[in-house]
Parts: C-alpha cells; sequence; structure tokens
C-alpha cells in the first residue's frame, strides 16, 4: 500500500463519517414508504409496457 492509496483510505474514512453523522437525519436519506415503493413498481411496469408496445409496432 503506497501513499496514495493510504490518502484515499482517509479520505474515504471521511466522507463516510460525514454521511453517519451530517447526513443521517436528511429527509431524503429515509426509507422508502410502500406508497412510494408501489409508485416505483407501477411507473416501472407502465414503462416496460410502453416499450413492449412501441416494439411491436
Amino acid at each position: 500500500m503506497d501513499a496514495a492509496d493510504a490518502g484515499i483510505g482517509t479520505e474515504l474514512e471521511t466522507r463516510l463519517g460525514v454521511i453517519d453523522t451530517i447526513e443521517r437525519n436528511d429527509p431524503s436519506r429515509r426509507a422508502l414508504s410502500g406508497a412510494d415503493l408501489s409508485l416505483f413498481v407501477g411507473v416501472s411496469v407502465v414503462i416496460a409496457l410502453v416499450g413492449i408496445l412501441v416494439l411491436a409496432l
């Protein structure tokens, strides 16, 4: 392991520490609700069906 690898490891530890402490309570980091997951699956299915329809025509 050379000096560059050690520097990268230190930077990674610093960034992970920031994420763990500062961004922990950020609303964008919360778990997805059932409604969010259902919406994602629904939109994905609709997009896939539209893609299949476009290919079929």
